[in-house]
């Protein structure tokens, strides 16, 4: 009998014990993780900074959240506090420290610091980068009616944070929101989001406004137009590639009729480029020309680039354009008179063939990098038969040599075109004067990257710090970037002194682009 009350006694506190020492594991890795941030949250070694960020994410709960959030704060206003007061200082913020604070972030699940969050984010005196963690912090747990307010703020770097995670959401309810924005002036940044949202998200309601949307396009906007062509496909269930508004509404009645449709008119030729095809108008080649594409290479397989009918010429055409095209011809049939032998006589043939048939509407750059980043142009320039000689003459005298400095002509990239949207027309919508290349909008939206190897020199030079600093920028800039891996992989696998394709397919995967491997 004693035995049998002893034991109807202990089971209440069996039944608590689990919870118990559940706490008492929270509390212990809580107090880890605090020793660990007010020892390392200050260090030199941004590496560590992330770590600190990291480790309260992981060990915080919803009785920790408050103070999760608020020491996140402080490290993140450190950091961003780097940039300095012009701004300009952008190279000093560590893609590491930024994306373990947002990873933090994330991990607060307590209502009542999910609304400070939003109170911060509301806050149009604070820094706007801030304003912006704090949205992609409470991701997908965000109000939808308090997003949507956001997307109207001033602050374009808001109005992308806020989008991002309307987008993410794809509420049904936001679909007029996105056709919305997609009519009004925003930057194509904030238009690309919406239409990702479209493409996640979207029905067949979509479809007259999308229509409709995509004829008020501008002739400057094809990576948005190729968006618009994606979803439509998508929701109408057809292979059709034509900006023609037209031809969409004969692919809708058809479709309602029962009936074939009709064919449609097509669009310019994209530009390609070791055969990876864009409608974008800003284009930056980021090109190889280190010592090891010396070695012996192959010509990727694609189809013969087409001259538009824009980039012809006409009887109007002045002199010095119609001599410049002659001269790039001239120089293009001598390239294309012979095969390749090797990886920069491949990849001065593909770029000469990409600049010659490039529409006058688009505007280009050509970085050929080694150990140091060496720029065609300070900015981007328009396709005009003069800039596309100078170019390609450029092209037609490199010679391979030097290291690989891959995050240098990426920075490079991204800087420059600062300077370039400052000075183009083509962009009716004001510009952020005080924006460094990590927040500026408006400006280039597709890269080339060409490598035959790993990174090696230069400011940032692993693998992985190269993608949390892509990851850090392309946050605000959705910059999509493709990627070209040229050469054979030992049989080993990569090596630091070869070609790395899962690096940049990797590169691709996270910034919206496509990876080819040219092997040999």
């Amino acid at each position: 009998m004693r035995l049998r009350i002893l034991t109807l006694l202990a089971l209440p506190l069996l039944a608590v014990s689990p919870a118990v020492s559940q706490d008492k594991k929270d509390a212990r890795a809580w107090a880890e993780a605090l020793a660990y941030y007010q020892r390392y949250s200050t260090s030199r070694d941004p590496l560590e900074r992330q770590k600190s960020a990291d480790v309260l994410g992981d060990a915080t709960t919803e009785k920790h959240d408050k103070m999760c959030w608020q020491l996140v704060s402080v490290l993140l206003r450190q950091e961003l506090a780097k940039e300095g007061q012009n701004g300009r200082t952008e190279e000093k913020i560590s893609g590491d420290v930024l994306e373990g604070c947002l990873r933090a972030f994330r991990k607060i699940t307590h209502k009542d610091v999910l609304e400070e969050m939003f109170k911060v984010a509301k806050q149009k005196q604070e820094n706007p980068r801030i304003r912006a963690y704090a949205l992609w912090g409470i991701h997908d747990k965000g109000d939808l009616k308090e997003l949507s307010d956001l997307v109207e703020d001033k602050s374009p770097v808001v109005q992308i944070a806020a989008m991002d995670c309307m987008a993410e959401k794809a509420d049904p309810s936001s679909t007029p929101l996105f056709l919305r924005v997609l009519s009004e002036n925003r930057t194509w940044e904030v238009k690309w989001i919406a239409l990702k949202g479209l493409e996640k998200g979207g029905d067949e309601k979509c479809i007259e406004p999308l229509i409709e949307n995509l004829g008020k396009c501008r002739a400057d906007e094809g990576r948005l137009k190729d968006q618009y062509i994606k979803i439509l496909k998508k929701l109408l269930d057809v292979e059709l590639e034509t900006d023609d508004p037209n031809a969409w509404k004969s692919a809708v009645a058809a479709k309602k009729a029962g009936t074939e449709m009709a064919p449609g008119t097509t669009m310019a030729e994209p530009t390609q480029f070791y055969g990876l095809k864009t409608r974008s108008t800003r284009l930056v080649f980021l090109l190889d020309r280190t010592g090891s594409m010396a070695d012996v290479g192959s010509e990727p397989e694609r189809t013969p680039y087409k001259l538009p009918p824009d980039a012809v010429g006409s009887e109007k055409e002045p002199p010095q354009e119609k001599a410049s095209r002659d001269e790039c011809t001239r120089i293009l049939k001598k390239w294309n008179a012979t095969p390749a032998k090797t990886r920069i006589e491949v990849a001065k043939k593909e770029i000469i063939n990409t600049i010659f048939v490039l529409r006058p509407i688009v505007h280009f750059n050509v970085i050929w990098y080694e150990s140091t980043p060496t720029p065609w142009r300070q900015e981007l320039v328009p396709a005009t038969w003069i800039n596309k000689l100078d170019a390609i003459q450029t092209a037609d005298k490199i010679a391979a040599s030097g290291g690989t400095n891959i995050w240098d002509a990426v920075e490079m990239g991204f800087k420059m075109l600062e300077i370039a949207q400052a000075k183009s027309a083509v962009n009716p919508v004001t510009l952020d004067k005080k924006a460094n290349y990590a927040t500026s909008t408006n400006g280039v939206d597709t890269m080339f990257l060409m490598t035959d190897g790993k990174p090696n020199t230069g400011r940032i030079n692993t693998t992985d710090d190269i993608l949390s600093e892509l990851k850090k920028v392309n946050r605000l800039r959705k910059v999509t970037v493709h990627t070209i891996c040229v050469g054979d992989v030992p049989p080993g696998g990569a090596t630091q002194d070869s070609p790395d394709p899962a690096f940049l397919k990797k590169i691709a995967d996270l910034n919206n682009g496509e990876f080819v491997h040219i092997k040999k």
